[in-house]
């Protein structure tokens, strides 16, 4: 009546499935997830589709516990939950599919909607069993919750050494924060060696000090965000100062422009240099989410600029910015 994602058909005892959900977690267990010399990848939506997958597989596991749970107590499995159950799988084996496919996107949306029809199946079944889990229950309920506590700290860790590669590719300092992550991968390897023992005590222990570490890292990285953040900023500011400058010469020069057109030009360009003045002033005082809104405003005066004179057909070389090169100002270590 029931099926996991892996195919199985039938319900199984309440005994038989806490072992077998065991056997499971422990067989799923490998340490070349952690093992430092995998490459990384940037293919960020691929990370985003695995990890859910691996969660909602979880999700899967715990589901068939519950209905084998009401099977052995004889209580009888609400209808709802049933369609709710199947309309997840569904989700799920579409899932698979787009990421058989390589559709990693539409593979992370369908992953979601299955992982919330299983959370509701799951709600409607702990509302349908009065009777308390057993102790083993218990523990692979525990050990499940605990993988994937694991498998979201090494998916967190990966990206954190993404942001830290492409940091120390623009010439930052990272070493620090590349020795505190080594020590966080060390500690969630125990961790994963310690649930492929089953035990649970010392995954928790291991799992506490990976965390708490992390957390330590939120002030190195804000701090680095914001220095390659504001660096880009001001490259964007030097670039555009220079773009402006020589737009308004060629402007000036041009003897293919009406002294009207070149009025209307060169005012929006002195705008832009009064937003560009502004930036330099936010940057220098370390505000540079003020600085990237005078950018912005000085992108749109350049642009005005271009339309005063679109109408000509022999326009000046230098042009305006476009949005991918502002962008660029934009972008940090985040993403």
């Amino acid at each position: 009546m029931y099926t996991s994602l892996g195919g199985q058909n039938q319900v199984l005892n309440l005994k038989k499935v806490a072992i077998i959900t065991l056997l499971t977690l422990v067989l799923s267990m490998t340490f070349t997830v952690l093992n430092p010399t995998l490459a990384l990848t940037n293919e960020d939506q691929k990370q985003k589709a695995e990890t859910l997958l691996n969660i909602l597989d979880n999700d899967n596991t715990s589901i068939i516990a519950a209905f084998s749970k009401l099977d052995a107590q004889n209580i009888t499995v609400p209808k709802n939950a049933e369609t709710t159950y199947n309309e997840g799988l569904a989700h799920a084996e579409e899932a698979f599919r787009l990421m058989s496919e390589e559709n990693f996107s539409e593979a992370s949306i369908e992953a979601v909607e299955a992982m919330q029809k299983f959370e509701d199946t799951l709600r409607i079944l702990e509302n349908a069993s009065p009777v308390e889990p057993t102790e083993t229950e218990v523990t692979a309920e525990e050990a499940i919750s605990l993988k994937a506590n694991i498998t979201r700290a090494i998916e967190h860790v990966r990206r954190l050494e993404n942001l830290t590669a492409k940091a120390a590719t623009a010439g930052y300092n990272t070493s620090a924060i590349e020795k505190r992550l080594s020590e966080v991968k060390q500690h969630l390897e125990n961790a994963t060696r310690e649930l492929y023992t089953m035990n649970l005590d010392g995954t928790a222990e291991e799992l506490c000090i990976a965390k708490i570490l992390l957390d330590k890292l939120k002030e190195p990285f804000d701090k680095l965000t914001n220095l390659v953040k504001a660096s880009n900023t001001e490259k964007y500011l030097e670039e555009a100062e220079i773009r402006v400058s020589a737009t308004k010469a060629n402007i000036t020069l041009s003897a293919a422009l009406t002294p009207e057109i070149k009025e209307d030009a060169i005012t929006a360009l002195n705008n832009s240099e009064t937003n560009l003045a502004n930036a330099r002033d936010f940057i220098e005082n370390n505000n540079v989410d003020e600085a990237i809104g005078e950018l912005e405003e000085a992108k749109k005066w350049e642009e005005e600029s271009n339309r005063a004179i679109a109408s000509v057909a022999a326009t000046p070389t230098s042009v305006a910015p476009t949005t991918e090169s502002f962008t660029r100002a934009e972008t940090t270590v985040s993403k």
